[in-house]
């Protein structure tokens, strides 16, 4: 019996799967089947959260969709100067791979506001977002730090 080719559409499924994989891995959250740091907890029985202006609601989800309009772009450089200093350092290298991964396979992925933006007993803001991938949704919180008078993203993380 002579070698069976296999179809070109069973063999980008699979790229897309082992793509998806890679960013699941990379993407700086952590896998569902590994345990996640659970937020800082207040101290001296705060609430979690605070209330939040309008106005700094509103800067917040424009830093969030600005930073995924461009890492769906796949314009790493304006995806990182999103980014406060200290994470871009620890993380911009791995941020920069999975740009270039998505845009090798023409990958868009959706985001959605899951929970609106609130601020944290530490002073930063987090907001919920669904992020669809080739494979699945994933549930992400992303971080937000003020850096004088704007709002930069300080850390990104997958919950179950």
């Amino acid at each position: 019996m002579a070698g069976r080719r296999v179809p070109l559409q069973t063999t980008l499924v699979a790229i897309v799967l082992v793509v998806a994989a890679a960013l699941v891995a990379s993407c700086g959250g952590t896998t569902s089947s590994e345990q996640t740091t659970p937020p800082a907890t207040p101290a001296s029985g705060a609430s979690a959260s605070t209330p939040i202006s309008a106005a700094d609601a509103t800067a917040v989800r424009d830093v969030v969709l600005a930073y995924w309009a461009a890492y769906n772009a796949y314009d790493a450089e304006k995806a990182l100067s999103y980014l406060e200093e200290g994470y871009r350092s620890s993380d911009g290298k791995a941020i920069r791979g999975e740009i270039s991964q998505i845009k090798s396979f023409g990958v868009e992925l959706g985001v959605s506001e899951k929970s609106a933006p609130v601020l944290t007993a530490s002073g930063q803001a987090q907001m919920e977002l669904n992020l669809k991938e080739p494979t699945g949704t994933r549930t992400i919180v992303m971080t937000l730090s003020r850096n004088g008078d704007v709002w930069v993203i300080s850390d990104v993380n997958e919950v179950n």
